[in-house]
């Protein structure tokens, strides 16, 4: 009955908020010409708002005319680009109620700092006022080169190492800046994408299945970013952000092939409708290798992303997207050490000689599907605040098979271990323009991971019959804000941010066993901090940055109660008291751009530490834990990373 009521609570304010939003809402038109001052069609122009979220779109028609209606009065930044040409500079536009602006835009040949980017701030900022480590890597640029997977797009981004073990769609892995493969946190459209049932809950085990499907670009934050972003983001957070559609009916066909039996189909549509107002966007890939590396490691991927989004009047706007992912994967044997490998020095890695290559092993897969649905509302109250809410949902399952066909060692049965997690991430943000150079934001996220582990095989004798199933559940609160300075004309760029999380932990269940975990302690808070600066020196071109925080990791489910099943007795190597991983990391560097900004060179020095990880340890002898492990995670030291990121980029 509570549930009705506040439900109808909360209609009965949207229904109000709507009545009385929009008295008089203002439009932007105008006009998009190149160099030579032919009228550009096809250019695409995005409006983003500063204070607020919200992303307005619009397509020139064959004599190079936009307009914008309906748009809610305050402050934005407007872009504009067409194949080839970009605006030299994203324009800031002021708007208030009821006003009619007429711009006339000139592109150039494309340079190399146009784009609008959100990840930095969790906000839009034009590149002149980013004040950390940030690359963009447009989707389109990247399908141009023939590439078609996430992991393969942002390969060449500096600080990052891409991993494959296989073919493509194989499993992946992806570092920054020289740390773990757990510290860089996966978002999509600013929230959480990873697998609560992996032992450091990270998103390794889907990064490999992640098509270039329904996305305009990525972004990629190098540094501390959980007083942001949360849990994960310790040295760095990818961004894959979402096409919000808009404008007239356009789509495209991708198809290719290749080496390893490799097919690779894409299909993509996206417009706008109503005026705009609804506006759509839809594609669907797919993947199949037949062949894969050594005759072994046989891949078959669907990728599903979409979007929708409906603006209820010019101040408020709802929309969905979703990203979905079925596939399969043929798992190989692991590579073995020849016997005739020498026993002393530097083994070179030699195929079949000094090592046994991985074979196929043919009853051996995962078997995977996941959906990361997000659901978001933003209201745009006046030209100073504006309130932002969304509910993200990632649910996926993992089902690893084998079987007794295969070399080395096999089960003696098929058997089948099957992983099931979900994430619900529900956030609410306030942003307020406290004038023209101070945006101040503060928020609240509620976050709740659900684990679930069920092995089974075929064994026909039921006492020797496995099925064991592991059920965990815990949740997370936190509190953030953000502070961003604007001085000396939009030069000189502060931000500053924190961030509060507590843990909350609930009785794990364990079927055909007593659970160890008879009562459960409450886990340490985690604090987090973050400051940057940046200054645009005009005369030259050449931005300076700076960037400094701490960050954290909050331990997995896994970590916290994982273990095994041994004749009837669950064994754990769990310890629900582990405290999150902290890291302090810093970093210093420039940006410089040169021959009419066609030229762009980037330096950064980064430092690294890793205060606390969570490590796995064999207890000593003597030794008495109160949840009877002989070994397990705990707590330890990490180590440094630090290094200097040289990059460069030409557009001639």
């Amino acid at each position: 009955m509570s549930r009705i009521l506040s439900c109808s609570a909360a209609s009965a304010l949207l229904f109000f908020r709507i009545a009385v939003a929009a008295p008089l809402p203002a439009a932007i038109s105008g006009s998009v010409m190149d160099t030579s001052g032919s009228a550009v069609s096809g250019a695409l122009i995005s409006l983003q708002q500063v204070a607020g979220s919200a992303t307005l779109t619009a397509t020139t028609d064959a004599s190079g005319k936009f307009r914008f209606t309906d748009v809610a009065p305050g402050r934005y930044l407007l872009d504009a680009s067409a194949p080839g040409l970009a605006l030299a500079q994203p324009q800031s536009v002021t708007i208030a109620h009821g006003e009619q602006q007429e711009l006339n835009l000139r592109l150039d040949v494309a340079v190399v700092r146009t784009e609008v980017s959100v990840t930095a701030a969790n906000e839009p900022q034009s590149p002149d006022q980013v004040s950390k480590a940030l690359d963009i890597v447009n989707v389109n640029d990247a399908e141009r080169r023939g590439l078609f997977s996430v992991s393969d797009a942002v390969r060449s981004v500096p600080g990052l190492r891409v991993s494959a073990r296989g073919s493509p769609g194989s499993f992946t892995t992806i570092q920054t800046r020289g740390l773990r493969v757990t510290d860089t946190a996966i978002l999509i459209d600013g929230y959480p994408f990873r697998d609560p049932t992996s032992i450091q809950d990270e998103a390794s085990a889907y990064l490999g299945d992640m098509l270039l499907t329904d996305a305009t670009r990525i972004e990629v934050l190098r540094g501390s970013g959980s007083s942001l972003y949360g849990s994960n983001a310790m040295s760095g957070t990818i961004n894959l952000i979402t096409d919000s559609g808009g404008g007239p009916v356009h789509g495209d066909l991708d198809v290719q092939g290749g080496g390893l039996g490799l097919f690779h189909g894409l299909a993509r549509v996206a417009g706008g409708a109503l005026d705009n107002r609804l506006t759509y966007s839809a594609a669907l890939g797919y993947l199949n290798v037949t062949q894969g590396v050594n005759d072994a490691g046989a891949v078959r991927d669907w990728n599903g992303q979409g979007y929708v989004g409906y603006a209820l009047t010019s101040n408020i706007r709802i929309s969905a997207d979703t990203f979905a992912n079925t596939g399969y994967l043929q798992e190989n044997v692991s590579p073995l050490t020849s016997p005739n490998a020498p026993t002393t020095g530097i083994i070179p890695a030699i195929p079949s000689v000094t090592f046994i290559p991985s074979p196929a092993d043919p009853d051996a897969g995962r078997y995977s599907h996941f959906t990361n649905s997000l659901f978001r509302f933003e209201d745009e109250v006046n030209s100073r605040l504006s309130i932002r809410a969304g509910y993200s949902i990632f649910d996926a399952v993992r089902n690893n098979t084998n079987g007794p066909a295969g070399p080395y060692y096999q089960p003696v049965y098929n058997t089948s271990d099957q992983y099931s997690g979900r994430i619900d991430t529900a956030r609410g943000q306030l942003n307020y323009l406290a004038g023209q150079h101070q945006l101040l934001t503060a928020g609240y996220e509620f976050q709740r991971e659900n684990y679930l582990d069920v092995t089974t095989d075929t064994n026909p004798d039921p006492t020797q019959h496995i099925n064991n199933r592991t059920k965990a559940r815990q949740q997370t609160n936190a509190a953030f804000a953000q502070d961003e300075l604007k001085f000396a004309g939009d030069r000189l760029i502060v931000l500053l941010s924190g961030r509060f999380t507590r843990a909350t932990l609930y009785q794990p269940s364990f079927s055909g066993a007593l659970s160890p975990y008879v009562q459960l302690p409450s886990p340490p808070d985690a604090y987090t901090g973050d400051a940057s600066i940046a200054y645009f020196f005009r005369s030259t071109n050449t931005k300076a940055r700076a960037h400094v925080g701490n960050s954290y990791r909050m331990p997995s489910l896994y970590e916290r109660f994982g273990g095994y099943f041994y004749a009837g007795f669950y064994i754990p190597s769990g310890d629900p008291r582990l405290a999150p991983e902290r890291a302090v990391s810093g970093d210093f560097g420039f940006d410089q751009y040169l021959a009419h900004e066609r030229v762009k060179i980037s330096g950064t020095y980064f430092y690294s530490r890793l205060q606390s990880i969570i490590g796995f340890l064999d207890f000593p002898p003597g030794y008495v834990d109160p949840y009877g492990r002989t070994g397990g995670y705990y707590n330890t030291a990490g180590g440094i990373s630090r290094g200097v990121e040289l990059s460069g980029e030409v557009h001639p």
